[in-house]
């Protein structure tokens, strides 16, 4: 008879998020990283060799194939480049999210084909609300200079267009500097509070129709410059017909799905999602399936507003963003912040 206890789990999630630093040389008025949240956050991050048989530890339990190098930003960590190698002898496909201003050709050529996406901020066209909304003077002219060094070198980017009523304005002009600088998508996503972002939420919270309208755009700019636009931040049904947009995609919450993004501090806790504050134990302790199966997953997953109730959505939605009711409000089971700022505009869709 086998002894249960030496038993592996077959089962593969294959893509997971690494928050390598909670370090970063830019202070964003939008930044949703937990430890920037009022209830307190464990910090601080491992050494290589421990960090490197944490990561060994994650992709033996769960065959993961696609690893999100986030922070923090990451090139602030001196490690970086023995992490991404590792992951590269993995044969792991490696995003990057960084802000770019600390990419330069030395450190691209370091990368060299290791990265397979980069994802950097695109703010605004406008370099002074740029800088304003990445809390660093000159952040607008290193990342477009980024940009244009990692063309140069055949990489493949990312944008990321958060959308505030700081810049949704510039939004047109954006997506067209963006496709000038040769990008190869866009991210364009709604402000989502959090950490720092839930103390700006009143300076930065767009309406659902000023976000329409950059939707509407953001379709036909899509479909004339064949440019792939994804909204990554769930936009809610009853806010938003998001049906009409043919050439945009949408997501929903994937927590607790094949498409969750898993995510791991620089400490080893693994959390539901980046955005999500929740603890499910320490990979360094704990197994990965024993968390995903775990009764705080579960909790999460399950949880959803009262106010959805009925809603034939309900549980494809799931309330918009529960990490941001969570880390906003208290808890999964809240109205996600931005549904409950135009409660009075959202209209559940009953089933019929």
């Amino acid at each position: 008879m086998t002894d249960p206890e030496t038993m592996t789990d077959s089962r593969n999630h294959g893509t997971m998020i690494f928050e390598v630093t909670q370090k970063c040389n830019h202070d964003c008025l939008h930044c949703y990283n937990v430890w920037k949240n009022p209830a307190p956050y464990p910090t601080g991050e491992l050494g290589t060799d421990e960090t490197l048989a944490m990561l060994s530890k994650l992709l033996d339990e769960t065959g993961a194939t696609s690893v999100t190098l986030t922070g923090g930003e990451p090139l602030l960590r001196k490690d970086i480049f023995d992490i991404v190698d590792f992951l590269d002898e993995k044969n792991v496909s490696v995003n990057l999210i960084t802000n770019g201003t600390l990419l330069n050709e030395k450190t691209i050529g370091r990368f060299g084909s290791k990265i397979d996406v980069y994802e950097l901020p695109l703010l605004s066209v406008e370099a002074e609300i740029h800088d304003r909304m990445s809390g660093s003077a000159g952040a607008f002219d290193k990342v477009t200079m980024a940009i244009a060094d990692l063309k140069t070198a055949g990489a493949k980017i990312v944008t990321v267009f958060v959308a505030t009523k700081l810049n949704l304005d510039t939004w047109p002009e954006t997506a067209e500097l963006a496709f000038a600088l040769g990008v190869d998508a866009i991210m364009f996503n709604r402000f989502n509070p959090g950490g720092e972002g839930f103390k700006n939420f009143d300076m930065l919270q767009a309406t659902p129709e000023q976000l329409s309208r950059a939707l509407d755009h953001a379709d036909g700019f899509s479909k004339e410059y064949e440019m792939p636009i994804s909204c990554s931040i769930a936009m809610p049904p009853c806010l938003f017909e998001t049906s009409k947009y043919e050439n945009l995609t949408f997501g929903f919450c994937a927590a607790g799905t094949e498409r969750a993004y898993y995510t791991l501090d620089p400490l080893g806790n693994l959390r539901p999602c980046n955005h999500s504050a929740t603890i499910l134990g320490n990979i360094r302790e704990t197994g990965f399936w024993e968390m995903a199966d775990g009764g705080l997953m579960k909790d999460f997953t399950a949880a959803c507003p009262e106010f959805c109730s009925g809603c034939r959505l309900e549980r494809e939605c799931l309330g918009g963003c529960k990490a941001a009711a969570e880390v906003c409000i208290g808890s999964p089971a809240d109205l996600d912040p931005f549904i409950a700022a135009f409660r009075n505009e959202a209209r559940p869709l009953k089933t019929p």
